[in-house]
């Protein structure tokens, strides 16, 4: 595992908040911020500018949730460059994703609670630094790991279990929340207990993860499962 340890910044926790011992370690995109429809934007553009079929639209929502080289890689293996470059240009001209609705509340009440957070993303790190700040959520997070952090990105395990060896828990005290399916293989990887935002899916989403039970409608929902998790790293009996 390569591992930019300093490109990982810790803010103050608040007073009291190792007693609990527990986390929650975000995805970020379509987790903590609604990106999908910028996100189905920018790729758009690409396809216009690069005159792609219905068939690449296919392969990058497949491929959701990996770092976006990587997403590219699998749409054109030989203009793959190309694309990331114009994807990145009408990204930038799109502007910051909305957050959704209740994650304020929820991450402001969880850091009141003592609990501990984080982010690990496949987006670059100053990215997702500059849309906590737009939102007024970075100071809340004590770890924020991007795709150029720690190697191997997900759904490797790596930079989830990077976050949580950071913040200095046993991994039977963390959460990780994501909605994506590289993020139930980087949780699961991980042996991390791992919950589906499904806040963010629309109902062909939620058939693609139709067999999933651990999961979230609404991010206050997830106040139960950090309650359920024992104060010494291990989880209370369901």
């Amino acid at each position: 595992m390569e591992h930019n340890q300093g490109n990982i910044g810790p803010s103050a926790p608040p007073n009291g908040a190792r007693a609990g011992r527990r986390a929650v370690v975000f995805d970020f995109d379509g987790t903590l911020v609604d990106s999908y429809p910028l996100i189905e934007a920018a790729f758009s553009t690409v396809m216009r500018k690069h005159a792609l079929d219905e068939r690449a639209r296919t392969l990058f929502r497949q491929s959701r949730g990996l770092p976006l080289p990587e997403q590219m890689r699998r749409v054109s293996p030989d203009l793959w460059e190309d694309l990331v470059a114009t994807y990145r240009r009408a990204d930038s001209r799109l502007g910051p994703a909305p957050v959704f609705r209740g994650i304020p509340t929820l991450v402001r009440t969880l850091r009141q609670r003592g609990v501990h957070l984080g982010v690990v993303s496949c987006k670059r790190r100053v990215l997702v630094e500059t849309e906590l700040e737009g939102i007024g959520l970075h100071r809340y997070f004590e770890v924020i790991i991007g795709y150029e952090d720690v190697s191997p990105p997900k759904p490797a395990p790596d930079p989830l279990l990077a976050a949580i060896n950071h913040l200095e828990l046993p991994l039977g005290s963390a959460l990780y929340v994501g909605d994506s399916l590289v993020d139930m293989e980087t949780g699961q990887a991980a042996r991390v207990r791992t919950v589906l935002a499904a806040w963010g899916h629309s109902a062909e989403m939620n058939g693609e993860f139709a067999g999933y039970r651990l999961r979230a409608l609404r991010p206050r929902d997830l106040l139960a499962l950090v309650d359920d998790l024992g104060p010494n790293g291990h989880q209370h009996a369901a």
